[in-house]
């Protein structure tokens, strides 16, 4: 379940998701029409292995918890004092 708080964030991502489909299909089917379905199978396994490095290599992977939000920094600043 998404907090309202991020509903704006994750529906932004789903709309660029959505949106790099249609590209990555068309770059697909230049590459498999060009050097056949093996060589474009390769590309997408290189691709999906970038993404895992991305991801891997993020600092978001060593977060114990979800930071705060921008607008509840005052609140929490409030909770310190």
């Amino acid at each position: 379940m998404t907090p309202p708080s991020l509903l704006g964030r994750v529906s932004a991502i789903n709309i660029m998701s959505y949106g790099a489909r249609p590209l990555g299909a068309g770059i697909g089917a230049l590459i498999g029409g060009t050097y056949g379905a093996e060589a474009c199978l390769y590309l997408a396994v290189a691709g999906f292995g970038a993404q895992a490095l991305v991801i891997l290599m993020s600092p978001a992977v060593g977060l114990a918890r979800q930071p705060e939000m921008a607008q509840d920094v005052p609140k929490a600043a409030a909770r310190c004092v």
